[in-house]
């Protein structure tokens, strides 16, 4: 065993593989930082943990006490609360089932006793979460329990065994175990372990809108100015495979017949205001300019008749970075990196898990990395050009934290995708319950309702060529048949979209952050509230910041929302009033509107509506004192779009309102806003 930081532990046992996480990924751990924290002695010793080779795989079995919750193993997207549960954590794209297939699975697990375990393997391994009690245990002593049915029916109790991990292939493992004062810490630690949380440009934090996959460069603009006209606020400017020569496997060469000029693409976009931001997955078709290039550093195996880059390869990568330069060089912001997960169950398109690549991994392995790898391989030219990045991924894994990618799923239950921001926050990763088709008006403006309160607001619109607030239906859409009150409708939308610009200056804090302390920007109450048991189960509800508590409508529930208040007291946004917290309440929520509650003596500093965020531009504050005479509120006030922060260090500053109502603010505030006055929401308990 070795103490490695304030309260973070490393543990070998046997012979660990070569190829791990930690080992190929080589996070850029911020000692400093969490140095700074308080120490915490381990939840258990390096004794208490079991440890055995069984025949091709091993064993650990690690110590999990009754009373302990368990959480976290990834973005899952049908479970919340892991105790009891088994998982096999393994990269699939069709995760349709709860066993533990994930576009980002993660072996990392965090308790609500307050401390969270990485097992650093790139294997299938699966996590029995206390629910397999073993002969000769500890747990076994204690017997069962009646269940107190009619019938006598007996059962062991959820969760009353230890934590058994069966990691396949390996004859060896490290594990590392980050202990602190409570899960929201661990978490913490665990993302600064990672090399602290991502931090995306002031203008990746607004609205993403990705085009008909059909359009050509005239339709592009067409659109672009359509969506300007309507007053809509958009940041970002996607397109979907269509701009390639060929799109599966890739070539990423430009198809100049519908793209006949890329450069004034990406010109008259900026001129509006968009950035472009460009989908792509990273199989090589045999016509890409750099496929004979690639093949010495491939895996032996096709996909689409494509080439498998090994990005552990210094060749690959630079070869792969080489033929988008010059795209990037003229001002492309981001991109979509798509399919590098697996895709075994939906036609069998991925790579085998026997595959061989020259760095050493086999296809098991790089199904868990490849995500991972190619995040950082595409991440390099933004860093080397002084140029933050914000884009969105298909796969992932441990250590994700400082990558600027959001993943996303060609899945689609509302329920599923409100829940995956949950899960997402326990292992450092970034979700998006993206927008795609929609089936009704309610649809499209519940399912908006809960991408404004998620790291990336995706309009995905890839199957229409018109925006939906025009017409969500898909045929008629086509048809160019517009809904009679497409005006309503807009709006409607316009001022979803508008809230989410208005809490830019909040969010981008909150990422300065999750940068600097590893606290997860939204996170499930659980993170915030781990000794309330009424949120051990509350999945659909989020802290935004440390302030905001937000309850999305999940669509098809029609529109009655029993939520949870934690103890404190809250503003209610919508209805203008104070609650008591630690109480359920039942609200009937419009369909245009999401169940939102300040806590009280937050100071949020509201910001006036803009389309998108200017480089350097200032935006207008409006700050908003809660049920109190004087606050205080952090602002992030670096240059939002370049890395000096990684030699110079964040630039935060404070706004302060006295008890005189006198605002004042540290003079870097200047660097990025202007204070109006503020608003005084007085509670009269």
């Amino acid at each position: 065993m070795k103490k490695i930081a304030s309260g973070i532990y490393k543990m070998t046992f046997g012979t660990p593989e070569a190829i791990t996480p930690v080992s190929v990924l080589q996070p850029g751990t911020r000692f400093e930082a969490i140095n700074a924290l308080k120490d915490h002695p381990l939840p258990f010793l390096q004794g208490d943990i079991g440890f055995g080779p069984r025949k091709g795989s091993v064993l650990l079995d690690i110590p999990l006490e009754p009373n302990e919750e368990v959480y976290g193993l990834g973005l899952q997207l049908k479970s919340f609360r892991q105790s009891g549960s088994k998982k096999k954590l393994r990269t699939n794209s069709d995760p349709a089932a709860d066993l533990g297939d994930s576009h980002a699975p993660v072996p990392f697990y965090v308790s609500t006793a307050g401390y969270g375990v990485l097992i650093d393997t790139a294997r299938y391994a699966t996590f029995f979460c206390g629910g397999c009690k073993r002969v000769g245990s500890r747990q076994d002593e204690e017997g069962f329990k009646s269940a107190g049915t009619e019938r006598g029916h007996w059962e062991v109790k959820k969760g009353s065994g230890n934590m058994l991990v069966d990691i396949p292939a390996a004859e060896g493992v490290d594990i590392y175990i980050f202990c602190g004062d409570d899960m929201k810490d661990a978490v913490s630690r665990y993302n600064l372990f990672s090399g602290g949380g991502a931090l995306p440009p002031m203008w990746g934090l607004g609205v993403l809108y990705r085009a008909d996959w059909h359009a050509n460069q005239e339709d592009v603009l067409k659109l672009a100015r359509q969506i300007r006209e309507d007053d809509m606020p958009c940041d970002i400017f996607g397109l979907e495979p269509g701009w390639q020569t060929n799109a599966y496997s890739c070539t990423y060469v430009w198809d100049k017949c519908r793209f006949p000029d890329e450069r004034a693409l990406i010109r008259d976009l900026n001129e509006m205001g968009f950035r472009l931001n460009l989908w792509e997955h990273a199989y090589v078709h045999p016509e890409s300019p750099i496929h004979n290039e690639l093949k010495p550093y491939s895996g032996d195996s096709y996909v689409w008749d494509g080439l498998v880059p090994d990005f552990t390869q210094p060749q690959a990568r630079e070869a792969f970075v080489g033929i988008h330069q010059s795209t990037i060089d003229a001002g492309l912001s981001g991109f979509k990196l798509d399919e590098c997960d697996n895709g075994d169950y939906i036609g069998n398109w991925g790579f085998p898990d026997f595959a061989r690549f020259p760095g050493g991994a086999d296809g098991e392995q790089m199904h868990s990395l490849m995500g991972q790898l190619y995040q950082q391989t595409m991440l390099d030219p933004f860093v080397a050009a002084n140029r933050r990045t914000y884009g969105q991924v298909r796969a992932s894994h441990a250590l994700a934290a400082p990558y600027p990618y959001v993943l996303y799923s060609d899945l689609y239950e509302h329920k599923d995708f409100v829940r995956g921001m949950a899960t997402a926050a326990f292992s450092g990763l970034l979700w998006s319950p993206e927008v795609r088709q929609t089936a009704t008006r309610e649809e499209l403006l519940r399912r908006i309702g809960a991408v404004i309160f998620s790291p990336l607001a995706v309009l995905n619109c890839y199957m229409i060529p018109s925006p939906p607030w025009k017409q969500y239906d898909h045929d008629k859409n086509h048809a160019g048949e517009w809904l009679e009150d497409w005006p309503q409708l807009t709006e409607q939308c316009r001022q979803l979209l508008q809230l989410r610009m208005r809490l830019i200056p909040y969010l981008y804090a909150a990422f300065g952050k999750y940068k600097v302390q590893g606290v997860p920007p939204i996170r499930p109450l659980v993170l915030d509230y781990p000794h309330d048991r009424e949120v051990f189960d509350c999945f659909d509800q989020f802290m935004v910041g440390d302030d905001l508590l937000v309850a999305p409508v999940v669509y098809g529930s029609g529109d009655i929302r029993n939520l949870y208040l934690p103890e404190g007291r809250w503003y209610e946004w919508s209805a203008g009033q104070w609650i008591d917290g630690g109480q359920w309440i039942t609200r009937q929520v419009p369909v245009d509107q999401v169940p939102m509650f300040i806590r009280k003596g937050a100071l949020i500093p509201w910001a006036a509506p803009v389309s998108n965020v200017e480089d350097g531009g200032m935006l207008e504050l409006h700050p908003v004192l809660y049920g109190a005479d004087e606050g205080s509120c952090s602002l992030l006030c670096d240059d939002s779009t370049s890395y000096a922060y990684q030699s110079e260090g964040l630039t935060f500053g404070t706004i302060n309102v006295s008890g005189d109502r006198t605002v004042s603010a540290d003079a870097v505030i200047s660097r990025r806003y202007t204070i109006g006055d503020v608003t005084f929401v007085k509670d009269e308990a």
